[in-house]
């Protein structure tokens, strides 16, 4: 039986920042698969996704699944961490 990581907001928001600094914006493969889902999606890379054969709409199911949240939560999740990243930038 296979355990599911949890994704936690906070956590995907350091994923994030990682990748923007160290990694071109992209996740690291070395990250468990829903983390790495995660921030392809925050950080809106659908040529990553691509690479590893997810769809948008695959991915934001994964991370649902493991962020437990509904589909109408997610988008709020989402922008939630853009802003903070958008605020890094800009503070």
């Amino acid at each position: 039986m296979t355990e599911v990581v949890r994704v936690t907001k906070d956590e995907i928001t350091e994923r994030c920042r990682w990748a923007r600094e160290h990694n071109a914006g992209r996740p690291s493969r070395q990250w468990p698969v829903g983390e790495q889902l995660a921030v392809a999606l925050v950080l809106r890379d659908r040529a990553w996704l691509e690479s590893t054969n997810h769809s948008t709409e695959t991915a934001t199911e994964l991370v649902c699944e493991q962020a437990r949240l509904s589909a109408f939560e997610f988008t709020g999740w989402l922008n939630d961490i853009r802003a903070v990243l958008e605020s890094d930038r800009s503070g």
